[in-house]
C-alpha cells in the first residue's frame, strides 16, 4: 500500500490537509518548514552596510588604511582586499570617504577606480558606477555595495 493511499483513507473528508498533517505530527511539519525558510532567508548583515558611520557594532574588519601616508589628497583612493576606499573632501572625517566593494553587481567581476572620471567600472560587461556607487550605464542591476566607515584618529576602518 501506498503511502498517500493509506493518508488518503487517514484523513476524514471536510479535514483540510494542513490541519490533518497539524494533527499527525504535532505541528512538527510547519515547525521544521519556518525553520527551513528561515536558515535560507539572506543574512542582514552579509556585506551590506548601506552607509557611512562613525559607531562600531559586530561587524568584521575588512580594511584598515592609516591616513598619515595614504589617502592623502582628494581623489586619492586604496585597493586592496576587494574594498575600494576613495577621498572624496579634504577633512579626516568619515564623511570626506566613501567604500564600496570591488566585485561589480552585475557577474561579479573586480570593478576599478578610474580617478580622472571620479567613478568606477566594470571591463568586463562595461558596467560604470558614480562616486556615490550608483550604476550609471551598462547591464549592472544595482549599484555597488558600499560599506560601513569608522574613523579613529588617523586610522579609517571599512567594516
Amino acid at each position: 500500500m501506498s503511502l498517500v493511499f493509506v493518508l488518503n483513507l487517514m484523513t476524514p473528508s471536510k479535514m483540510e490537509r494542513k490541519d490533518f498533517l497539524n494533527k499527525l505530527t504535532g505541528g512538527l511539519a510547519f515547525t521544521c518548514v519556518a525553520c527551513i525558510m528561515q536558515a535560507c532567508s539572506k543574512d542582514d548583515g552579509a556585506g551590506s552596510d548601506s552607509g557611512n558611520s562613525s559607531g562600531g557594532g559586530n561587524t568584521a574588519v575588512l580594511l584598515t588604511v592609516n591616513l598619515s601616508n595614504e589617502l592623502l589628497s582628494v581623489g586619492d583612493f586604496v585597493a586592496r582586499s576587494g574594498i575600494i576606499v576613495v577621498r572624496t573632501a579634504d577633512l579626516n572625517v568619515v564623511s570626506s570617504f566613501t567604500a564600496f566593494s570591488n566585485v561589480c553587481p552585475h557577474a561579479g567581476a573586480t570593478v576599478t577606480y578610474i580617478p580622472n572620471s571620479n567613478s568606477f567600472n566594470c571591463s568586463a560587461h562595461q558596467s560604470n558606477f558614480s562616486i556615490s556607487g550608483a550604476v550609471t550605464g551598462g547591464p549592472s542591476p544595482s549599484g555597488l555595495v558600499k560599506k560601513m566607515l569608522v574613523l579613529s584618529g588617523n586610522s579609517l576602518t571599512v567594516k
